[in-house]
């Protein structure tokens, strides 16, 4: 009874003791509790709620409220602030013992403020209601295989080449580009990769979640490209379970995404794997191939939500491809065969620290593979690691800063032998390779963006890069401003220098030069645009000198003697938006004339002359149009006209002594054009919702309806006397496939 009584007695102290404590301490703290929305109403959360000069305060959950206990009694400023918006303070008189609720709204700091340089010849997609396409509209583009990249094909500046994936942008070459994701540099971009890029983008668009491609004027952040930037973003966490299955004439595909812990751990995976006998079977030329093309890709995301404003994310990416295909050159008719792997593992980190908003990225790209044609038979291979950090910080209303830095090393080795003057004929001369050498880059930037005067939203920016091989310290100043006429329609005006590096392998002391340095573009942009309810018109004129471009030497292999120009006009008209009206789609035109330095191979030697750049397509027009038919069923059609690009005619052929090839005698550069490329491409959906959530989709495409021979180039007989055109590999063909969603 005694032991029984006196742990009776402790107990009830003990609870004296914590009610006493538990009044002491409210009777010492005042206590904050709340709510933050945006001007629209809406809850925001992982906003920073502060009282000022202090360190107590909470970030907001997903429903923008908070709470937490202060000892800084009387009156105080109570402030939120959020990347992006206007911080904002309210005045609070804090009494020990009593609860105060707030109500905090925050606004945008400034007109498109955090938009301001993206917007310039950018074009994005994504869920956001800002952006010009949604994935659904990616997916539903006829002739656009639910691909990235050839949907951007569809935007203005980038020229119709050819029916591959190559981003061609106002005059450059597809190297001209650069594609990020997740921070990361995507070396190898493209499924089945050939000097015009490659038939497809190797990144799924089921696991991006938004893009913003850039066709100039791009801010200091970006570097090391002289026409555009593609930076994409991976997936977040799913919020539910989701699994897909996909089946067509050339592929299979599936997908899965787990919440694996609630808010917190979420995976991604999409594999897919592409067998094209059967579709070359259904639409002929299967005996151009001796091995058709195939290939698979996997890719996982996985997403850790470690704190309300922190987040960890991992991306590994992996793919192989192979073809090998009969192909007929002057100097050599026989197969073509390449076999390729590459991959790419990015971790990614994303916080708020001290009023900044960081993200850090370490990728690794590994890339190998092997090329064979006559004497051509090369092995490169290269390892990419790079870090990145990008941080952002609002100054109070006068705008928002931001800073980055990048570390870059690709090691690359060469084997194997390569032609001398493109030079095919297994006894042509060549160039034997055992290469192996290490690139590093490193750069920094800084730039800031404000409100001079009302109504001007205007960017500052510098950046600096630093490449060993070429030993050279560039510095690249970036200047942008919107001007806004009213609510939906502003101008816009860019300027900016940028500097590019050769590739790795122009280095190599056997077929390049050691002794090359970065080149050079200028970009000067000015443009209209207007948007409202469901119109988007976009209007931009640019003109883009060139300086220290790398070309053949006849001593020397390469030497960055080149020079050039473009310049032009991109017009884009928008209405609507799939499933939002009946009626959508979207109009782009370019206008494009450009000079640049280039050889001329006459026999054994080389001139130079200044022509239109290979890839100056002087028209091109696009018309991508969808329709609802019925509840479940839409069609769509794509139009696209382009004007043929210059090519330099082979007008005789030089005889090689004790040799059975001759060399190419070349007329003017760029004296004569490709007949024009038209094309038709059509498509139907039919898609049926079942259960809950669960949906099935039946599609059929067919390209090119019209059946129309587009002429990609001229095969020329050995000798160089007689040639033929070289036109696309399809006419008309069909395409078809089915998907299943399954949601939980």
């Amino acid at each position: 009874m005694n032991k029984k009584y006196t742990a009776r007695q402790a107990a009830l102290v003990l609870l004296c003791i914590s009610l006493l404590a538990g009044q002491i301490f409210a009777q010492n703290r005042a206590f904050v509790q709340g709510q933050v929305v945006d001007e629209a109403e809406q809850p925001m959360a992982f906003v920073n709620v502060q009282i000022v000069d202090t360190t107590d305060g909470a970030v907001t959950g997903r429903d923008g409220r908070f709470a937490f206990s202060t000892r800084h009694l009387g009156p105080h400023e109570l402030s939120a602030s959020f990347i992006g918006f206007e911080p904002t303070r309210q005045p609070l008189h804090l009494t020990a013992g009593d609860t105060t609720t707030v109500r905090l709204v925050l606004r945008r700091i400034l007109i498109e403020l955090g938009e301001t340089v993206v917007t310039v010849s950018t074009y994005t997609t994504g869920e956001d209601e800002t952006v010009t396409l949604t994935p659904l509209e990616i997916v539903t583009t006829a002739g656009a295989a639910a691909d990235i990249f050839l949907t951007l094909k569809t935007f203005p500046g980038v020229a119709n080449v050819d029916g591959g994936a190559g981003l061609f942008v106002r005059g450059g070459d597809v190297g001209e580009t650069v594609i990020l994701l997740d921070q990361a540099t995507v070396v190898h971009p493209y499924k089945y990769e050939s000097p015009t890029g490659g038939v497809f983008g190797t990144i799924s668009p089921f696991m991006v979640q938004g893009t913003a491609f850039s066709t100039g004027g791009f801010s200091a952040r970006y570097g090391n490209a002289l026409s555009a930037v593609l930076a994409m973003e991976s997936l977040d966490l799913p919020v539910q379970r989701s699994y897909t299955l996909g089946l067509s004439l050339a592929a299979g595909s599936v997908g899965v995404a787990l919440p694996l812990v609630e808010d917190k751990l979420g995976l991604r995976f999409t594999g897919n794997r592409s067998f094209t006998d059967l579709m070359f079977r259904v639409n002929g030329h299967r005996d151009r191939f001796i091995i058709t093309p195939r290939g698979h890709d996997e890719n996982l995301n996985l997403i850790y939500q470690y704190s309300p404003t922190g987040r960890l994310k991992f991306f590994s990416f992996n793919a192989g491809d192979e073809v090998g295909v009969q192909v007929t050159e002057p100097s050599f008719d026989g197969l073509y065969r390449n076999r390729s792997n590459g991959a790419l593992h990015n971790v990614q980190w994303t916080d708020v620290w001290a009023d900044w908003s960081a993200q850090t990225s370490v990728s690794l790209n590994q890339y190998k593979t092997r090329r064979q044609l006559g004497n051509l038979d090369l092995t490169p291979r290269d390892w990419t690691g790079k870090m990145r950090t990008d941080w952002e910080r609002v100054l109070g209303t006068f705008g928002i800063l931001r800073l980055g830095a990048e570390i870059e090393n690709a090691n690359n080795r060469y084997v194997g032998r390569i032609p001398q003057g493109d030079i095919f004929d297994p006894e042509a001369e060549v160039f034997e390779l055992d290469v192996s050498y290490n690139a590093r880059r490193s750069g920094a930037y800084f730039e800031v963006d404000f409100k001079p005067v009302r109504r001007i939203v205007a960017n500052v920016g510098m950046r600096t890069d630093y490449h060993n091989l070429s030993d050279d310290f560039v510095v690249d100043p970036r200047l942008s401003a919107q001007y806004q006429f009213s609510e939906d329609t502003n101008a816009r005006l860019a300027w900016g220098i940028y500097h590019q590096f050769p590739p790795p392998f122009d280095y190599n002391p056997t077929s390049g030069n050691p002794n090359l340095g970065p080149q050079l573009a200028q970009h000067w942009i000015g443009g209209l645009h207007h948007e409202r309810a469901q119109f988007l018109v976009r209007l931009e004129a640019y003109y883009k000198p060139y300086h220290n471009l790398v070309i053949d030497d006849p001593d020397l292999n390469l030497v960055n003697v080149g020079r050039g120009r473009a310049s032009g006009v991109d017009l884009f008209f928008k209405y609507g938006g799939f499933l939002d009206t009946r009626l959508s789609g979207w109009l782009a035109y370019s206008l494009l004339r450009s000079r640049r330095l280039q050889e001329r191979h006459i026999g054994f030697e080389i001139r130079r002359e200044e022509a239109p750049s290979p890839f100056d397509v002087t028209h091109n027009l696009t018309l991508v149009t969808k329709m609802q038919i019925f509840s479940k069923l839409s069609g769509g059609l794509t139009l696209k006209y382009a004007t043929g690009r210059p090519i330099t005619p082979i007008v005789g052929g030089v005889p090689v002594a004790d040799k059975s090839y001759y060399l190419p005698v070349e007329g003017p550069v760029g004296s004569e054009r490709l007949p024009s490329l038209q094309q038709v491409n059509g498509q139907l959906s039919y898609v049926h919702f079942f259960s809950s959530g669960h949906q099935a989709a039946l599609f059929v495409a067919v390209s090119n309806l019209l059946n129309r021979a587009n002429v990609l180039g001229y095969e020329y007989s050995i000798d160089y006397t007689q040639r033929q055109p070289r036109t696309s590999l399809f006419h008309r063909s069909i395409y078809f496939g089915t998907s299943v969603s399954l949601n939980y």
